[in-house]
């Protein structure tokens, strides 16, 4: 008795749409076996009457000459018809002619049979026509079809239509089994959907943070690599500059000033073999900046970007940023402007437009001027766009680019307190933002300008020159020659300590980077060995000074002048006398 009651709790909780389905099905099933049977019902009825009609064309003569042997010829070709049960023929006065009844039975009057009215589907007539006037009668009565032949037919149909009904209904109950645990499970999902969210921005975070951390790990290598350059770079400077200041001597004897002048050329022609491999350099070292009016800066440089961009490119310049000046080195800056225009100008090869505007923009760090350069070239995808700052990348051809040229801006940006930044897309050209902190009305200190400094006390010493580069080596022990000085020189580090411990010198002057033993390595081992031997360091660029420092050791940044050459040594010598004292 209680199992009663839970059967109509679970039908009543049942939804509502799954009943109705349910019946929805019952009556189409049953409306499809109603109008197949009545389909069925046509096609015999429509059968009866054209075959009566085939028995009257046929039967047509023998009915007017009423001859019974011609009629039933007519008849007799019906009989291979199993649907039919009885054919007939009839005279103008309804009499029989010929006829045949399947079931054995005489085959009735025309008044027993059926009129050409008559609504009844087994029995059906026909006019027999002559001239256009009845002559008499053709009459077809079919079978009746069995029952069982009936149900046969649409049993299948109505097991599936009960198949359907109950499979919904069963759908319907388990529904409402998996109502109760879709509730826990939406409970469920909602905490998850927090956790979810939650640990999505952690990844977020975290992504950012890598990728960052990717972005500083390529210009750390930006650095390593441009510093290598930097060092072979500035050794030519090295003698550049200094046979120019010893030409500049009034008593340098002939002989020395034709040697220093070929030194010049003979750095001059290695210095044209290096840059004419790079479009751009970035140095590591100290910018001279001054404040600039990047507004005044773009005017001034117009004429040569037109020229240098070509007449199939149109140039338009938008300079509506703010008036405030930024500080940063001139020369510099212009290199930075072309370099972008010139990466512009090569990434529209059927010509476009390229279009330079200033704006104001308000960066977390603060304040800041942008010149936007927007071209219509044919755009980078992703993956080319997330590398367009790494040194020696270039989609250009062989022979046609080093890729220096957009690192250089993103160095120069970097030492300048901003930033570069790249926006762009397949077929629809790039901009490219440079960033500088906006001063405002702020002084500006000049950096780079000589410093007057009282002169070192001068004195004659031994100097041990290390030095792996022969050509800086020979320059350096000419011009500390030149001072007075006399000069040992060695190539290596592992030469000097040799020397060092078989000979007294009052001062070693080493290079910082060489091949094996660097300078910084030579002076701690010096230091262990002799303790009062002053050391001097030079470079061009080193990663370990710029991470390490010297050890309180004095530095000279190669190209260095006759000038600060002699000062430095004049102090070092005079410190470790003192020291010594």
């Amino acid at each position: 008795m209680k199992a009663i009651p839970k059967r109509i709790s679970a039908w009543r909780s049942a939804p509502v749409a799954i009943f109705i389905a349910a019946i929805m099905i019952v009556l189409v099933g049953v409306a499809v076996i109603i109008q197949s049977d009545n389909s069925y019902r046509d096609a015999r009825r429509d059968f009866a009457i054209s075959q009566a009609q085939i028995l009257a064309a046929s039967a047509a003569a023998a009915v007017d000459f009423n001859d019974p042997v011609a009629a039933q010829e007519a008849v007799n070709p019906l009989r291979v018809i199993t649907t039919l049960r009885s054919a007939a023929v009839y005279g103008r006065d309804g009499q029989l002619i010929a006829g045949y009844d399947r079931s054995g039975e005489a085959v009735p009057a025309l008044e027993q049979g059926i009129a050409p009215a008559s609504s009844d589907l087994m029995r059906v007539s026909a006019p027999v026509e002559m001239a256009g006037q009845r002559i008499g009668t053709a009459y077809i009565q079919l079978d009746r079809q069995p029952v069982w032949r009936r149900v046969s037919r649409y049993g299948t149909l109505a097991v599936l239509v009960a198949a359907a009904s109950l499979i919904i209904l069963g759908l319907g109950f388990a529904q409402r089994a998996l109502r109760s645990a879709n509730r826990e499970l939406a409970n469920r999902a909602e905490a998850l959907a927090q956790a979810n969210e939650m640990l999505g921005e952690q990844m977020e975070e975290r992504a950012k943070a890598e990728d960052q951390l990717r972005q500083s790990q390529k210009m750390q290598a930006l650095g390593q690599l441009t510093g290598g350059i930097a060092h072979d770079f500035n050794n030519l400077l090295t003698v550049i500059q200094g046979s120019a200041d010893m030409l500049c001597k009034k008593e340098l004897p002939e002989a020395k000033r034709v040697r220093f002048a070929k030194a010049i050329v003979q750095a001059s022609e290695n210095a044209a073999a290096l840059t004419s491999q790079l479009l751009a350099f970035a140095r590591r070292q100290p910018l001279k900046p001054e404040r600039l009016d990047l507004n005044r800066v773009l005017a001034e440089l117009q004429d040569l970007i037109d020229r240098t961009m070509g007449e199939r490119v149109q140039v338009s310049m938008k300079l509506d940023g703010p008036g405030c000046s930024v500080e940063a080195d001139k020369a510099q800056l212009q290199s930075a402007i072309l370099n972008i225009a010139s990466n512009a100008r090569d990434a529209m090869i059927d010509g476009g437009r390229l279009r330079i505007s200033t704006r104001e923009a308000n960066e977390p760090g603060g304040r800041m001027i942008a010149i936007d350069f927007a071209d219509t070239g044919h755009g980078m995808d992703a993956e080319t766009l997330d590398r367009v700052f790494e040194p020696f990348f270039t989609t250009k051809g062989a022979g046609k680019g080093t890729g220096l040229g957009l690192s250089q801006v993103y160095g120069f940006a970097s030492q300048s307190g901003g930033e570069v930044r790249a926006e762009s897309a397949v077929g629809k050209g790039t901009t490219v933002s440079l960033l500088l902190p906006c001063l405002g009305e702020a002084e500006v200190r000049q950096v780079g300008e000589p410093v007057e400094r009282a002169a070192a006390p001068q004195r004659s010493a031994a100097i041990l020159v290390v030095e792996d580069n022969d050509e800086v080596g020979v320059f350096a022990e000419s011009l500390l020659s030149e001072l007075g000085h006399k000069v040992t020189r060695a190539s290596s580090a592992e030469e000097a300590l040799h020397l060092s411990r078989s000979n007294d010198f009052d001062l070693v002057f080493s290079d910082v980077v060489m091949p094996g033993m660097g300078g910084l390595k030579l002076a701690e081992v010096l230091a262990a060995e002799k303790p009062a031997l002053p050391v001097v360091l030079a470079t061009g660029y080193s990663q370990e000074i710029a991470e390490t420092g010297s050890g309180g050791r004095p530095v000279i940044l190669k190209p260095y002048r006759l000038a600060t050459l002699s000062d430095a040594i004049a102090a070092a010598l005079h410190e470790g006398h003192e020291a010594a004292g």
